[in-house]
């Protein structure tokens, strides 16, 4: 007998991959405007957190979509992946990889977005 209930922790991994290829389009789009001169070279430091707390809530929000309970825990887990595989992504693409304080306060902002994202996901039935 098939089963025709789809695993729901698929959602996670899924949410991960999205929110990359999400925070390699915003990156590629703060690229082009840096290069137009539209934003200035000193507004990275804004949009850098921005674009990794954007990301980490879309993970969440679809990470979690088909669950029920502790959302706001699996949006944590979501933001957290999504922040350790895209740390792991753009240091292998760079070449170097570096392991600093400021990669604790990524992980801590996108796990409290991934929660924000989570909350949220639980409140809009």
């Amino acid at each position: 007998m098939k089963s025709t209930q789809k695993n729901p922790y698929l959602g996670i991994p899924a949410g991960i991959i999205v929110s990359m290829l999400l925070s390699c389009l915003l990156v590629a789009a703060c690229a082009l405007l840096l290069q137009k001169q539209v934003l200035g070279f000193e507004s990275v430091s804004i949009v850098n957190p921005v674009i990794k707390s954007v990301c980490a809530l879309a993970a969440a929000l679809i990470g979690t979509a088909r669950f029920e309970r502790m959302r706001w825990l699996l949006g944590a887990v979501c933001g957290i992946g999504y922040i350790v595989l895209t740390t792991l992504g753009f240091g292998l693409i760079s070449g170097e990889l570096q392991i600093s304080s400021a990669n604790l306060v990524d992980l801590a902002m996108c796990a409290l977005a991934g929660m924000i994202g989570g909350i949220i996901r639980s409140l809009s039935r």
